[in-house]
């Protein structure tokens, strides 16, 4: 298992851990944590999967998705002289990227991110041997942008490329282990507390959010809304503060508890002393294909859910009756559903409960991975592994051919700023530090010389 640090998620200056052996359950795996530098480090990635030798690969998500197409090539042009075969790849297509980028792009003002967005996910598509994909509806998404790659061709017809792998959670229920919630900030035991958890991204409909709130609140004097988690530093930094604003400018600011990101740890104690966890969205095409893994956290906790209907997890959870929804965009509907719950807590309660025991049956992870267990019990190419592919034509050709100028570009901006501190180091700095950069200089060059002659 290699997994990416996040660096919003792990502190400045991370470490990448090299090869721990861990256990889970009756599972042992080696285990590397790697810095974005040395994750995106191709190189690494290849010399981990040679001495392990591995019969397939699995992409968790999009970016990672995204390296394992780099690192199933480089396998195949190095001969994978460890294993001498080929080593099919599964990409966990995570939601829809493109409707992703859409988001950021209307976010940002600018179709600029298109081309990067669309970019990796050309490579992932024109390489993976399979998909999944977090719902049903993305699964469609997905075939289609496999039919404009040339996916769909005669070698694959009747293959079956995409598999829908959910949202899903652990078979473990969570401890209450310290008061999070009651007691606090001006909240008492009888305050109806409404829960918001994790990031405000581009999805995020605050305007609706706050107004569904302040609605409630004139209402309803005992509604609280109490919120972890903040602005997401790689995708999205202006919701939150725009959300912020709008409280600070309201009367019932007290009455807003806004604590930002806080430990993971923490998090579950407020799950558990909250009554509604609410989530609302924009009705766009991110959603629309994509899902909510804080539902299912919510689920686990027997906490009652109220969302915004736009996404396939929320017409599930609705047709079960395992939580609450009302439509996008509709601050009324959300005030509504707010009174209700905040004068009928026992209600809450109970659709806390009943989800609780849908989300154990029906996403728990044993249940939502059956197709990719499945595959790697026995993992096999696409139909059309090595067959030329008649649909590309000159544009696709130079865009397959992109990603490699994209990389090389890298690295000479890498070097050309290694080069810029070293003589920074000599001109500016004493004796001692001169000699020092010399030292690296001549360091590197032999480093060169000796990979050269490899």
């Amino acid at each position: 298992v290699v997994g990416y640090a996040i660096p919003s998620a792990y502190p400045s200056g991370f470490k990448s851990t090299v090869g721990k052996q861990q256990r889970y359950g009756q599972y042992d795996f080696e285990y590397h944590i790697q810095s974005k530098q040395d994750f995106e480090n191709t190189d690494m990635l290849l010399e981990i999967a040679q001495e392990f030798g591995p019969d397939c690969l699995v992409g968790c998500t999009f970016y990672p998705s995204y390296f394992g197409a780099k690192l199933k090539k480089l396998l195949e042009d190095s001969g994978n002289s460890e294993t001498g075969k080929l080593v099919p790849l599964w990409a966990d297509l995570f939601g829809h990227v493109m409707a992703e980028a859409q988001a950021r792009a209307h976010m940002d003002g600018d179709d600029t991110p298109l081309f990067h967005y669309w970019n990796s996910e050309y490579n992932i598509l024109t390489t993976a041997d399979i998909f999944s994909c977090v719902s049903g509806r993305q699964e469609y998404a997905t075939i289609g942008e496999l039919g404009v790659v040339g996916r769909l061709n005669r070698f694959t017809s009747g293959y079956r490329f995409t598999n829908t792998v959910p949202c899903g959670l652990p078979d473990e229920e969570y401890v209450h282990k310290k008061t999070a919630i009651r007691g606090k900030d001006g909240i008492g035991d009888d305050d109806f507390v409404v829960l918001w958890t994790g990031g405000y991204n581009t999805w995020t409909d605050v305007d609706t959010l706050f107004e569904g709130l302040v609605l409630a609140m004139k209402e309803n004097p005992r509604i609280r809304f109490v919120s972890t988690g903040g602005e997401i530093p790689e995708q999205d930094i202006k919701t939150y503060p725009h959300f912020l604003s709008k409280i600070r400018s309201s009367e019932f600011a007290d009455r807003f508890v806004m604590k930002g990101w806080i430990a993971g740890e923490d998090v579950p104690d407020h799950y558990l002393e909250a009554d509604t966890g609410i989530n609302i969205d924009k009705d766009i095409y991110e959603v629309r294909l994509g899902s909510k893994n804080r539902i299912l956290d919510w689920f686990r906790a027997g906490l009652c859910v109220l969302s915004s209907n736009v996404c396939e997890l929320t017409d599930i959870m609705a047709a079960a009756g395992a939580g609450y929804v009302f439509k996008p965009g509709d601050p009324t509907g959300l005030a509504e559903k707010l009174i209700f719950l905040a004068e009928h807590p026992e209600k809450a309660r109970a659709t806390g409960r009943a989800g609780k025991e849908f989300g154990f049956k029906e996403f728990n992870f044993s249940r939502t991975t059956e197709a990719l267990q499945a595959w790697v019990e026995d993992p096999r190419a696409a139909p059309d592994w090595g067959k030329d592919r008649k649909i590309f034509f000159e544009k696709e050709k130079a865009l397959a051919n992109l990603e490699g100028i994209t990389d090389k570009q890298k690295k000479m901006i890498e070097e050309r700023d290694r080069r810029v501190a070293e003589l920074e180091g000599i001109v500016k700095k004493g004796i001692a530090y001169r000699i020092y950069s010399y030292l690296k200089i001549a360091a590197r060059k032999l480093r060169l010389i000796k990979e050269t002659k490899k």
